[in-house]
């Protein structure tokens, strides 16, 4: 146990693993609110706000088709870098799932704050 807990702290702040998570987690973030944003145009599109765009609709699911593939791109790298490490596989499912719940939380709290804001 000693050792596996000594490896995981030199995986973390001796080999940069800290600075990883949160650079991937901050690329989380930034897709998600890109979809979000992207969604919320498409959800509450005012034609008259947006003089000279030919379909405001359709440019918001690009944009949140742009944060989707931006989503499931650090995803992919994040279980790459998973893999390189070679932690058990039930572990790497649950990072997955985790990341994949907060991916989607984030979208549906930030549509929802902006639907209820004052």
């Amino acid at each position: 146990m000693g050792a596996t807990s000594n490896s995981v702290v030199q995986a973390l702040f001796d080999r940069g693993g800290l600075k990883e998570m949160f650079d991937h987690a901050r690329n989380a973030v930034v897709a998600t609110i890109i979809v979000a944003a992207g969604l919320e145009t498409a959800d509450h599109v005012q034609p008259s706000l947006l003089v000279g765009m030919l379909n405001p609709l359709a440019l918001g699911y690009v944009v949140a088709g742009v944060g989707c593939a931006l989503i499931v791109l650090n995803f992919m790298d994040g279980l790459r870098k998973l893999t390189a490490l070679r932690w058990r596989f039930a572990w790497q499912i649950a990072l997955c799932i985790a990341y994949l719940f907060v991916s989607f939380r984030i979208v549906q709290v930030i549509v929802w704050s902006k639907t209820h804001a004052c």
